[in-house]
């Protein structure tokens, strides 16, 4: 199931996938952050379960950048894979 601000990306390996969600512990912060999930797509055509392998926060201004630069390195937005 699709959440609001749950977006997703894949290299075009199909291998590499990267999730970026809104963070919503604290609405009384002023900067809002991005919490950036990255695994791999585990068996030959992604049967098993996705490796989970990094999580960092952003600040949505940065993550912004960082999903242009990665589109502009030829990944592509994807269904959730975890």
């Amino acid at each position: 199931m699709k959440k609001e601000y749950d977006f997703w990306l894949i290299d075009s390996n199909s291998v590499g996938v990267i999730r970026f969600y809104k963070k919503n512990e604290n609405k009384e912060d002023l900067i809002e952050f991005m919490l950036i999930e990255e695994g791999i797509v585990m068996g030959s055509h992604g049967e098993n379960p996705p490796l989970m392998k990094t999580r960092k926060e952003m600040k949505i201004q940065d993550a912004r950048l960082f999903w242009k630069k990665l589109i502009n390195e030829g990944w592509q937005k994807t269904n959730p894979k975890w």
